[in-house]
């Protein structure tokens, strides 16, 4: 924590994500000092008024209200460690609409592998291509593609961000205010920039699989369907699923139909249709029904496309637009 004229900038880090936050303020005399985040952050959340007035008595810190009045431990500033940003000099800058950078993220977080044994899946890779920025995770079972239009072309590294970063970058820019934020990276870092915060992350040195060979390019069979009726009979079989969420999708293509069928031999069995538009061949699926649950809020189009090429081969789930899409591997029996 430091204060400059008329501003007081908070400085964090876990040396995997670092921020720093500057706020307009009255100061009275310019110095630094650091303290606990934890009894900060604890302070703040349960303090109601609307001023503060911090001073620095030595190794304490004094904090000030109407009704009350707090002393906080301080600590030596030299062990801090410095928070890097991103060259500007020396890498691209690319400008995006803050909220549109949020919803990038939020559209394919849920798809990244939560466990830390494959680094490059526990990530969200980002890269840009031809004027949008793709956004991308998977878990090797499900993989979400999410992309956004920018306004500049300007390429930067293709980036793998690591998980739990991905969700403090989010929770952070959920509460930034400006309409866009400007985007540095380099082969080890990312920086993102608005006018009161600057948050930098570091990225996994590694290679991101090339999910495009998985990507099908065809589709035998194709199901359009409505999504609150979707998403209702998939909640429905999903009640009656095992263990594995598995349900059994059957393409009826004469009858128009698609009927969902799901067994527990601990809890009973259900089988549901709904009515849709569909081309190609008959086909049978086995799927994971929270899977497919997860994708569905994030297509803003009450329009559902399902794609199938083979029986064995990954199900595409995307709106009638390419701005996202999805694909789950189907279960074994």
């Amino acid at each position: 924590m430091e204060t400059t004229i008329n501003r007081l900038i908070i400085k964090a880090t876990n040396l995997e994500v670092g921020l720093e936050i500057t706020i307009p303020a009255k100061i009275e005399i310019e110095g630094n000092t650091a303290i606990s985040a934890g009894v900060l952050g604890n302070f703040l959340t349960n303090n109601n008024e609307e001023k503060l007035k911090i001073e620095l008595n030595g190794n304490n810190l004094i904090v000030a209200t109407n009704s009350s009045k707090t002393t906080i431990k301080s600590l030596s500033t030299e062990d801090f460690p410095i928070i890097p940003l991103v060259n500007e000099k020396e890498s691209e800058k690319t400008k995006i609409e803050t909220k549109e950078f949020i919803s990038g993220l939020k559209s394919v977080v849920f798809s990244a592998a939560t466990s830390d044994i494959k680094p490059e899946i526990s990530s969200v890779y980002i890269y840009s291509q031809n004027g949008y920025i793709y956004f991308v995770a998977t878990d090797s079972f499900r993989l979400s593609e999410k992309r956004v239009l920018i306004k500049n072309s300007s390429d930067f590294p293709r980036l793998i961000i690591p998980l739990k970063n991905v969700l403090e970058i989010i929770r952070v820019l959920e509460g930034v205010e400006d309409k866009e934020v400007d985007i540095l990276a380099d082969k080890h870092q990312i920086s993102i920039i608005s006018a009161n915060i600057k948050l930098t992350s570091r990225v996994i040195d590694g290679v991101y699989p090339d999910y495009q060979q998985i990507m099908p390019k065809e589709s035998k069979t194709e199901i359009t369907l409505h999504k609150e009726e979707l998403v209702n009979c998939l909640k429905m079989a999903n009640i009656f699923s095992d263990r594995f969420n598995q349900i059994e999708l059957k393409v009826k293509s004469q009858d128009e139909e698609l009927v969902i069928e799901s067994h527990n031999q601990d809890v009973g069995e259900n089988v549901i249709s709904l009515k849709g538009k569909i081309t190609g061949p008959e086909i049978d699926l086995i799927l994971n029904a929270k899977y497919i649950l997860d994708c569905l809020p994030v297509i803003d189009n009450n329009i559902i496309e399902f794609k199938i090429n083979e029986k064995n081969r990954p199900l595409l789930i995307k709106g009638p637009t390419d701005d996202f899409k999805y694909i789950v591997m189907p279960l074994n029996r």
